[in-house]
């Protein structure tokens, strides 16, 4: 079995720095104070990971994540719609 890079849980982008023909990302993780489980305000963010690619690299990455967000989207849509339609049909076949 080969070797499978690490994988990271995060909640948001925590930086972007651009410097010459380089992009970092950092990406960074949401951790709760203790005992204080409701005020968010408390909460503080963890770097988890950098990210560096070239600049002409990154938009390629900024442009397939729009054309994910999109399907994402476009997919939600549908299945709400199609949530929507269901309990008319439920009910007309009740009334048979």
């Amino acid at each position: 079995m080969a070797n499978m890079p690490p994988e990271f849980l995060i909640d948001q982008v925590q930086n972007v720095n651009v410097q010459g023909p380089l992009v970092t990302v950092t990406y960074g993780r949401i951790v709760r104070a203790e005992g204080d489980k409701d005020d968010e305000a408390t909460n503080t963010m963890n770097e988890r990971v950098q990210v560096t690619m070239t600049t002409p690299n990154f938009l390629n990455t900024v442009n397939a994540l729009g054309q994910i967000a999109k399907r994402i989207v476009e997919s939600k849509k549908t299945s709400d719609a199609a949530d929507e339609e269901k309990p008319e049909t439920d009910a007309a076949n009740e009334k048979e």
